[in-house]
């Protein structure tokens, strides 16, 4: 991979993962009910807009200020990657931060109860995955973590291996 491709590829990742009516549902609604018809229709132009107070989803690995509101996030970045002798990209590693509020990690869909966190993760490696259909992103995901962020908000951290997001391609 070049150095060149490197933004093109988490623009391509941000991009795809607006396009999801449930995950902006998740991140947006912060409340026990997120996908509850009751609630306002969701503006998933905002998610990824740097300037929208509804801002999710963004391609840093943290935000230098406090947050002071409960919600839910989703950072994508590479943590790190090592050059061959040519200067190219030989690995690097894509990491999804799915950073939750304590306050907001059980949810209900009917009536089942559910964990906000491991639902946002399900949804991304659906999207992104093995398994993503009609997309020209298909990252192979080889796990995650939990991370404790601070005593108001927990992260689990979904890495992937290096994998091409180029239009057209797959990765393998």
């Amino acid at each position: 991979m070049r150095l060149d491709s490197l933004s093109k590829n988490i623009v391509t990742i941000l991009t795809e993962l607006a396009k999801n009516e449930g995950l902006a549902k998740l991140l947006l609604n912060d409340v026990s009910t997120p996908f509850s018809s009751r609630l306002p229709p969701i503006d998933s132009n905002k998610i990824l807009n740097q300037k929208s107070e509804l801002c999710r989803i963004f391609p840093f690995p943290f935000s230098p200020e406090a947050h002071t509101e409960d919600h839910s996030f989703i950072r994508v970045y590479y943590p790190n990657g090592s050059f061959n002798e040519n200067e190219v990209i030989a690995e690097t590693q894509i990491n999804f931060d799915i950073v939750v509020a304590k306050s907001l990690w059980l949810i209900e869909d009917g009536n089942r109860k559910l964990i906000r966190p491991y639902e946002i993760m399900s949804r991304v490696t659906d999207m992104l995955g093995k398994r993503s259909i009609g997309s020209t992103i298909q990252l192979k995901f080889s796990g995650w973590n939990h991370l404790s962020v601070n005593n108001r908000f927990d992260a689990l951290r979904l890495y992937s291996e290096y994998m091409s997001v180029e239009a057209g391609s797959h990765g393998v």
